[in-house]
């Protein structure tokens, strides 16, 4: 029989059991079926949940289950329970070991291909407690079923597999996503997260409680049960990084696979640095958009047609720990760490800057009086409530990352100036400076288009020098005519000079102006860079006849770069993949309005650079 199992055969089924028809109603009928596709199979205590939820004589449900046996199973792959059937399950199932929306793998019989074995899976050890967190029904109690092959020993999960150590997802985004041990998050919950994370750059922290306050649902959860109901931050940003590479993965048509052992925050440690390589070298997947917003198409005096494709640049003070050695690039071993593996012996050296003594009584200053007085001033200011004031404002967010606690810093305290004689007053004199806590990078550099589409992202570690913008440019567009037209940047006429100094002859290419708010506030007229080479007013092409040709206005947004915003703190791996992952997800619903405002937003001819597309 098959999933279109026709009624006459059904009913040649029930006919076997006198009276079976003329008791059983259609509505129960379905609801036998939408109850049983959750279980799959028919144990004795199932057996029972069955006959008390669906009000069919007990007598009678190993009849239904051989009827209706192929569309419970087809029934059950691609829905869920209703919340009356919820009810029900909390109701008459819990005290069976059973719940609403059971997990199993998505597999009966075993999928290695290393494997000849056709027979069905077997329960690994029995149906295990777990949590599963829903956006209808909230934080349910529900039950994890594990299969495995008896030939080759390969364990099926309801996202995974596990052979020989390795952890190998199976192919696609599944509905609901295993984030703990005994913790299962919804798709559409964890979207939800992004969305927060995205739009109103809510941190992991607030998500996890904001859905305990107001989605968990607790009047439906069974007291006494062997796990938490609470959405722990972990799980938030695991649900996160498992979706994010999943989605990643599908898009490539590739499997996920990474160690079953070790701890939870190493496992995707490996796929995650090679997705952040694969974006650092491909960029992202909207690397040669244009639409009528970000290209133009000009004409010469004498007729010829040329395009002008516009790229805007910024530095956003945002940034992730790092090593406390100015410009290191190696990354910290854990994010609480001063200095990475390189440089660990600079534990030993005086924090002040410029002293090479080493530290006493295990301290982070030496033995002079005056650096262990800068020490004992930070560790005052460090537990002072005007430090998170200042910390937050450093960090320009309205609340810390966990909004429910005051004392949460939204950044660690790096620096702290005292004058070199504390008796006199502090003009004229020498200041020492400190560093005790962890270095942040300086910014992060973005290549934006007039649109709003985020083109390139970048991590400056020192400060943000021209020639590092110079790099960024050439390893964004490697490829030839990829290279923009005009460039927008508020230090062009700084980028220009150096350029000219070292000969490069972008300058004869592409054209280097200043925004007009920079231009007109904050630039020398007397330079010849400031004045002619960087001056918006210098590239007619910029400037568009305004309504009824009366005046005239800019043709591009050259101030995109500043009203793009972005968000949090983490470790490095972890920092670039949520930040390629945002920027991403923004380009989306920018490249959707733009759509549907009409802007016709499409590629490059040819220089569709991102491998997965």
């Amino acid at each position: 029989m098959s999933a279109g199992t026709s009624l006459a055969a059904i009913c040649d089924i029930l006919n076997s059991a006198p009276g079976i028809l003329e008791c059983m109603t259609m509505e129960q009928a379905i609801r036998f079926v939408e109850l049983a596709s959750q279980l799959k199979h028919l144990p004795e205590n199932y057996r029972d949940f069955l006959s008390a939820a669906s009000c069919i004589p007990l007598d009678y449900v190993d009849v239904c289950w051989r009827a209706f046996r192929d569309t419970i199973w087809s029934y059950g792959e691609s829905r869920w329970c209703t919340g009356t059937n919820d009810a029900l399950f909390r109701q008459h199932g819990i005290t069976q070991r059973l719940a609403p929306n059971m997990l199993y793998p998505p597999m009966r019989t075993c999928q290695n291909p290393l494997c000849c074995n056709i027979h069905l899976l077997r329960n690994k050890d029995g149906e295990r407690e777990a949590v599963l967190f829903t956006l209808a029904a909230g934080a349910c109690a529900t039950f994890a079923y594990h299969l495995y092959c008896s030939r080759c020993q390969t364990t099926y999960y309801h996202n995974y597999s596990v052979y020989q150590g390795i952890r190998t997802y199976y192919q696609g985004v599944p509905q609901v996503i295993q984030v703990g041990e005994h913790q299962y998050v919804e798709r559409e919950v964890l979207n939800l997260f992004v969305g927060l994370m995205l739009i109103s750059w809510s941190s992991a922290t607030n998500g996890a409680r904001t859905y305990d306050t107001c989605l968990s649902h607790p009047e439906n959860q069974p007291e006494g049960w062997r796990f938490s109901f609470s959405l722990c931050t972990e799980h938030v940003w695991d649900g996160f990084l498992i979706l994010s590479l999943l989605e990643d993965y599908t898009r490539r048509d590739e499997l996920l696979r990474v160690p079953h052992t070790g701890d939870q925050k190493d496992r995707y440690l490996d796929a995650v640095r090679e997705r952040n390589l694969r974006f650092c070298r491909s960029g992202q997947p909207e690397w040669a958009h244009y639409c009528e917003k970000c290209m133009a198409f000009s004409k010469d005096e004498d007729g010829t047609t040329y395009k002008l494709h516009v790229l805007v640049t910024d530095g956003l003070t945002i940034g992730h720990p790092c090593c406390a050695v100015h410009n290191c690039h190696h990354p910290l071993r854990r994010t609480k760490d001063r200095f990475c593996a390189y440089h660990a012996d600079f534990e030993n050296i005086c924090s002040v800057e410029g002293c090479d003594s080493s530290v006493v009584d295990d301290r982070m200053t030496c033995a002079d009086p005056t650096h262990r007085l800068l020490e004992q001033n930070y560790e005052r200011r460090d537990g002072a409530m005007f430090t998170l004031k200042a910390r937050l404002e450093r960090a320009t967010v309205a609340n810390p990352v966990d909004s429910m606690d005051p004392d949460a810093p939204a950044e660690e305290t790096e620096e702290i100036a005292l004058p070199s004689c504390p008796s006199k007053s502090t003009s004229g004199n020498r200041k020492l400076r400190a560093l005790f806590g962890r270095r942040r990078t300086h910014n992060e550099q973005i290549f934006v288009r007039p649109c709003g589409i985020i083109v390139a992202c970048a991590t400056f570690y020192g400060a943000e020098g021209l020639a590092q913008v110079r790099d960024m440019l050439y390893k964004t567009f490697p490829v030839p005519g990829s290279m923009p037209d005009i460039i927008f940047y508020d230090n062009n006429c700084g980028l220009y000079k150096h350029l000219k100094a070292i000969g490069d002859p972008l300058i004869n290419t592409v054209g280097f102006p200043v925004d007009v708010f920079h231009w007109e506030c904050k630039h020398k007229k007397n330079d010849v860079e400031c004045s002619f080479h960087c001056n918006p007013f210098c590239f007619p092409e910029l400037l568009v006849p305004g309504e009824g040709g009366k005046s005239w206005k800019w043709r591009f947004n050259s101030s995109i770069a500043e009203q793009i915003n972005v968000w949090l703190e983490m470790g490095v791996d972890k920092y670039n993949f949520f930040l390629d992952e945002m920027i991403m997800r923004k380009n989306r619903i920018t490249k959707a309005k733009l759509q549907k405002d009409g802007h016709i937003p499409s590629y490059i001819p040819d220089m569709k650079f991102f491998p997965s597309q």
